[in-house]
Order: structure tokens, then C-alpha cells, then sequence
């Protein structure tokens, strides 16, 4: 090859300063770097016209600038690219695929070096996080996120690795742990960043949590079976409560797969219609005074064809998880109003209903309408009806459940507040509710009378009812010691086996017929 005579004329230029500043511009497919730039020719030819080659060099040496920065862009872009697929736009934090892979790599370096080192896996679910968006707005949840965010990173050693999996969800790992109080102490330090109140939008807000535990290679050895394990372990710590952690066992995937197979079967049961696998057991509701039975409590039963008699503990908490417990909940309903207004037309006119509603129900946006549409097919009387509610779903009155107990009021319907006095009572929303009745729950009973502080907090319950106007119910009551206090404390309505377990339709219909001189009285 031979090079072109127009070098020559142009060996004044800092050619040598050119190429330094326009090599990074020219490369080829393999990214490799030409350098100075020189024009270069097969044929050795005489010069001809200096002004058509300047403008050749001038052309090629933009050419060269132009790809060299469009490259350079390119590349920023890419990064870009690469660090929103791997990390939450939201809070900065690395996302589950980084933590996944993150974890893939460490868990292929410690099998490939015999490492007899264990990693553990933290994921930690923030409670009801869903009505901090419902009752605040998406913003308020937004912000809050990233306060969670920069407070594990505060409160986490160094070196520890926090990604936001999803919604509310972390997960966590620390290197160089290797002993369970290690793990414990961990746990601890992620329940203790959340006990401080967050503050948003001019609003204190206190968070709750779980923490689910699982660790390598005991609990798995590979990524998608550690952070699944620990997400089975956190849901049973939501079991034992809030602000709980939990290791991974093996006896919880049998309970996994209960709950799965529970779950199938409830559905089908929807899909097909039928309920009549489902069966009501009625409580009677007794005054303490005249144990003339006032009213009847309707409670669910599944009656299994393998396993029997099923009692909700063991399938209304995966009816609520699923949301089927919204069709199961309007069977429930017609079922006992059509039943207890056959008792009415017979010798028990104001024979009341109580019927207990869950949080899904509640946040049905049909729910009204529904009670509504039953209450005219079955032609029950709405002054007869309550609905009985947890403190669970009072803890989170917003305004559209508050709004949603106002219109059933308004049609007749009565509210109760169940289990009141478990743990969580606080008397704030017994100012803003839309309540009529306290039951007292059967945990604080038990040990009435001979427990002199329990025997005190339900006195005061009691004179607070009196006070705002609540009906009261002791449920539980189970030995005559019981019913005296509550006769003397003016307690009317009393629930318990002292007077009846909860029975089927056919025998509460004999009850009421033996009891039917007080009962009419």
C-alpha cells in the first residue's frame, strides 16, 4: 500500500494533536481505536487537487467527532438503562432482580469454594401498608417508602445488602453473620426501626412489621427457594402478631399446602354455588337479669366431606387473604335472615340477628348495596340487624368504612364492636365510629371475677358504654361467679356456654321453644 501524496503537503499540522483528540471517535465493530488520523491510498499518484482532499480530511475528521460523541451518549444511556432495571426508581434501592442475582453469585461462590458459610435472608412486610395510600393518597405512601428506606440503610450494619422487592416488601441480607442470636439481633434492629413515628405530610404515622427468617443452606440452596422459604416464615409470624419475626421450618410447608389446598376447594365452592356444604350455628344473646334470650349470633361452620365439622379458625383466614370471603359473607347473611325470620313469624317477633362482617367485606364497594338487596329479597326488618366488626377494622376507620357504617345506621342496621378489650383498644375511635354496641371480649372474661384487673378494666368498659350510650355484651360467660359480676356491673346482654355452646338452626329452634315464656316475656 502506498500513501497518498497530500500527506506530504499537510506535515506542518499537528496531526499528532488531531488524532490524540478525534481517536476516541473512530472505532470499529470490535471497539477497536484507530488513533491519528491518515489518509491511505493502494497507489502512489501525483498530486491533483489539494482543495477536494482538505475537504475529504475536513469531513472524515467531523464524521469521526460526531460518531465519538453519539458513542459516548450511547453508552451513558445505557447505563442508565442498566440502573433502572436493577434498582427501585422509587426509593434508589437495589430491586429484587439485583437482590436475586446478587445472591445467585454469592451462593455459586461459596458452593464452588466449599465456604461452610451461612447467608441469611431477611424479608420484612409492612402491616396494612395499604390504607396508609387509601386514607393519605398514593404520595403520602410514596414518601413514607422512601423514609422506610433511608432508616433501614441507617440502622442496618454496614456492608448489608437491602433491596425493596415490591410494594411493602424488603428483602435483606447481611454478610458475615453465622450464629441464630446473629440473626435474632438483626431481626430485632429491623422491628426497632420501625417503632419511631414516621412523620408525612404533617402527620404522625407508626408502622408495624414481620420479619420472615430463612437462611443457607438450612432453610435452601438456591435464590428461589431462601426468599420463598422467608416468605412463608413471615406470614407466620403475621400469625403471632405484630412487629414478630420467624425462621423457616418444614413443618410450615405442610401448612402452606393446607392452606393452598383450602383455598382450592373454598373456591370451587364459589364457582359452582355450592354453599351447601356451608351450615349456621346460632349463639343465643341472653339478658343477664330475666335470662330471657333476646337475639342470636350467626356463626359459620363448614361441614367438610372428609374432615367434618370445620370451624372458621381453621378457613375464614384464607376466605379473607382470597377475597372469597365477599360471596361466602352474602350467603351467610340471607341465610340467617331468612332462618331467624322464620322465628320471628313464628312466637319470636324481636328476636335479633347478629352477623359478623369482615375487613374484606367492609371494603367491598358493593358491600352496602348488597345488605340492602338482601335485606328486601328475605324481607328481614333492618331494626333487627347487627353487624358486628373487629377492632382490626376500627384501628383502620377510614373515612370510607366510617361513611359505609353511617348509611347502614341510617337504615336501621346496628354496629357492634367485637373482642373489644383484646389489645388494641383505643378509646379515640370509640369518638369517631358509628357504633352501638361493645362486646367484651371473651379473653378478658375468663378470669372475672377472681382477676381484680381484668375484673377492673371491664367495670370500666362497662360505665364508659353507659356513658356513650353502647349497649354492652360480655361473651364468654361461662360459670354463675361470671354472670353475678356482670348483673351487678349493669351489664344486660350476656353470650356463653353458661347458657348455650352455638347450636344448628333446628336445635336454637327448640331452645327458644323451651325458653319461650321468657323469651315472649
Amino acid at each position: 500500500m502506498g500513501t497518498n501524496l497530500l500527506f506530504s503537503k499537510f506535515y506542518f499540522l499537528p496531526i499528532l494533536l488531531i488524532g490524540l483528540w478525534y481517536s476516541k471517535a473512530v472505532v470499529v465493530a470490535m471497539a477497536t481505536v484507530f488513533g491519528a488520523m491518515i489518509i491511505v491510498n493502494d497507489l502512489v499518484v501525483g498530486y491533483q487537487n489539494l482543495s477536494e482532499d482538505l475537504v475529504l480530511v475536513l469531513s472524515f475528521l467531523f464524521i469521526s467527532y460526531v460518531v465519538g460523541v453519539l458513542k459516548e451518549q450511547g453508552q451513558d444511556s445505557e447505563k442508565v438503562l442498566e440502573h433502572h432495571a436493577n434498582h427501585d426508581l422509587l426509593t434508589g434501592l437495589p430491586n429484587r432482580l439485583m437482590f436475586e442475582n446478587y445472591l445467585q453469585n454469592v451462593l455459586a461462590e461459596c458452593k464452588c469454594g466449599g465456604h461452610n458459610t451461612c447467608i441469611p435472608i431477611f424479608l420484612v412486610d409492612i402491616d396494612k401498608f395499604k390504607y396508609i395510600n387509601d386514607i393519605m393518597g398514593h404520595m403520602a405512601g410514596d414518601n413514607l417508602l422512601v423514609m422506610v428506606s433511608n432508616r433501614l440503610k441507617e440502622n442496618l450494619p454496614e456492608g448489608s445488602i437491602i433491596a425493596r422487592s415490591g410494594g411493602d416488601e424488603f428483602l435483606i441480607t447481611v454478610p458475615g453473620l453465622a450464629e441464630e442470636r446473629e440473626y435474632i439481633e438483626i431481626a430485632n434492629r429491623i422491628i426497632h426501626t420501625f417503632k419511631e413515628r414516621f412523620v408525612v405530610h404533617d402527620r404522625d404515622v407508626y408502622l408495624t412489621v414481620n420479619v420472615g427468617i430463612s437462611v443457607f443452606p438450612q432453610h435452601g440452596e438456591d435464590t428461589k427457594s431462601l426468599i420463598s422459604n422467608a416468605d412463608i416464615a413471615m406470614y407466620k409470624a403475621k400469625e403471632a402478631g405484630k412487629n414478630s419475626y420467624n425462621f423457616f421450618s418444614t413443618e410450615m410447608n405442610k401448612d402452606i399446602s393446607d392452606r393452598l389446598n383450602i383455598a382450592n376447594q373454598l373456591r370451587q365452592i364459589v364457582e359452582e354455588k355450592n354453599y351447601d356444604v356451608f351450615v349456621l350455628h346460632y349463639q343465643p344473646l341472653v339478658e343477664s337479669e330475666t335470662k330471657k334470650i333476646n337475639g342470636v349470633e350467626a356463626l359459620l361452620r363448614w361441614n367438610h366431606p372428609e374432615q367434618g365439622l370445620i370451624y372458621p379458625g381453621k378457613f375464614m383466614r384464607v376466605a379473607e387473604e382470597t377475597g372469597l370471603i365477599v360471596p361466602i359473607g352474602k350467603w351467610v347473611l340471607r341465610t340467617a335472615c331468612l332462618q331467624v325470620k322464620k322465628w320471628q313469624e313464628s312466637n319470636f317477633p324481636n328476636l335479633r340477628l347478629s352477623v359478623n362482617i369482615s375487613e374484606q367485606q367492609l371494603r367491598d364497594k358493593n358491600f352496602f348495596t348488597d345488605v340492602v338487596k338482601i335485606l328486601e329479597e328475605t324481607e328481614f326488618d333492618p331494626l333487627f340487624l347487627e353487624l358486628e366488626i373487629t377492632e382490626t377494622i376500627a384501628m383502620n376507620n377510614s373515612e370510607r368504612n366510617i361513611h359505609i357504617l353511617d348509611e347502614l345506621r341510617s337504615i336501621g342496621v346496628k354496629i357492634a364492636l367485637d373482642d373489644f378489650g383484646s389489645g388494641y383498644s383505643s378509646l379515640n375511635y370509640l369518638g369517631t365510629l358509628p357504633i352501638n354496641i361493645l362486646k367484651v371480649d371473651y379473653d378478658l372474661v375468663r378470669e372475672i371475677p377472681f382477676n381484680l384487673k381484668n375484673s377492673a378494666i371491664a367495670t370500666s368498659i362497662i360505665s364508659l358504654a353507659a356513658c356513650l350510650n353502647y349497649e354492652v355484651v360480655a361473651e364468654g360467660v361461662e360459670n354463675e361467679a361470671q354472670l353475678e359480676f356482670f348483673r351487678q356491673q349493669k351489664c344486660k346482654y350476656i353470650q356463653g356456654y353458661l347458657f348455650s355452646k352455638p347450636l344448628p338452626a333446628d336445635e336454637l329452634e327448640s331452645l327458644l321453644h323451651r325458653s319461650l315464656p321468657a323469651t315472649i316475656g
